[in-house]
């Protein structure tokens, strides 16, 4: 991928992350404080760190994460891996919200007498 057209802070999070694995994830905090010390990020506030780990997957870098106690990033490195991370994160999150949209047109259909549309995603 082309890496010229990143900003810094991308370049720098795929740079942190570039040799870790599923096994040896980097942690949120650990990555976060890293970008600070190069001043990218602010000190209480780790959104920007986020939002620049969504852009990056977005233009496809394959950035997975573990939750828990010995989770954090890694850079998929298999098939398998990429599948695990995106059947746990993104899938079962898809779903858990088609459901609760699901249930709630129901009830605004019967409450405001009318259906409503649905054009939600291109999946």
């Amino acid at each position: 991928m082309d890496t010229q057209t990143l900003t810094e802070l991308e370049y720098r999070i795929l740079e942190q992350l570039e040799n870790r694995r599923y096994e040896y994830p980097l942690s949120r905090e650990d990555l976060a404080e890293r970008l600070r010390w190069r001043g990218l990020i602010g000190r209480k506030d780790d959104r920007t760190m986020r939002a620049g780990i969504e852009s990056l997957r977005k233009q496809g870098y394959l950035i997975c994460h573990r939750k828990g106690a010995d989770g954090g990033y890694y850079l998929a490195q298999s098939k398998a891996e990429y599948e695990d991370f995106r059947v746990r994160e993104y899938k079962s999150r898809i779903i858990s919200l088609a459901d609760t949209l699901r249930e709630m047109d129901k009830s605004a259909e019967m409450q405001f007498g009318e259906s409503i549309q649905l054009d939600l995603f291109r999946i």
